[in-house]
């Protein structure tokens, strides 16, 4: 009698969609208690009685209550990416403008995405409320991907630090405008609801910008 051949084991398919559903109940768990109550409502039995899980299962997925937190900070639906922010542009067609007319677009896209993700306004409200390790954790994957885009989306300007300034007061405003937008809906005359008003505001964006033009960026200097 031959022996029977013993065939390979198949790759656990249903575990492994079954961590995939329990990764994403607790990533909406952590979102949910933060909008909620902020970071000081992130507790691992929190979480895991949001989720509806065993919260031993965050240290086994993520090692630990900040890991889930990374996770999510880093995660392409959270804080606004670089395919984001190109929108219905190609990464070739967004590099091709000008770059007043490229700031424009990527300040407007951020606004637009960000207004669409209230979860991401929330937690910049409870930043300024609380510092903790998670807030740093926030913070870092915020600065972190800002950097990357503003190197990869403006190689051509030659002054970084410039570059940092108009991206600090631009992205802080629209920031602040998409917050003020979920309560309260005027500012300075425009009404924040409307697509018109960001449309202007992106105008604005452009003319000031053109000072970050390379041609007229060496004109500037002394």
């Amino acid at each position: 009698m031959s022996d029977a051949v013993e065939s390979p084991s198949k790759p656990r398919e249903p575990a492994r969609r079954n961590r995939r559903q329990t990764e994403a109940k607790l990533r909406r768990a952590v979102e949910d208690l933060l909008v909620e109550g902020g970071f000081s409502a992130l507790t691992p039995s929190a979480v895991g009685q949001r989720a509806g899980v065993n919260k031993m299962l965050i240290y086994r997925y993520f090692g630990d209550l900040p890991g889930l937190v990374r996770s999510i900070a880093y995660a392409e639906d959270f804080f606004p990416t670089f395919d984001a922010l190109c929108g219905d542009l190609t990464v070739a067609e967004l590099l091709a403008l000008p770059v007043n007319r490229r700031a424009a677009h990527i300040i407007d896209r951020n606004a637009r995405v960000l207004m669409e993700r209230p979860v991401v306004l929330e937690l910049m409200v409870w930043e300024l409320v609380e510092r903790n390790e998670l807030t740093a954790i926030m913070e870092e994957a915020r600065e972190t991907l800002g950097l990357r885009l503003m190197a990869e989306l403006f190689p051509d300007v030659a002054d970084k630090q410039m570059l940092q300034a108009f991206s600090a007061l631009l992205s802080a405003g629209v920031t602040y405008l998409a917050l003020r937008r979920r309560k309260i809906r005027w500012y300075a005359g425009l009404d924040l609801t409307t697509d018109a008003a960001w449309d202007e505001m992106a105008h604005a964006v452009e003319i000031m910008t053109g000072a970050l033009d390379p041609a007229t960026e060496q004109a500037l200097r002394p």
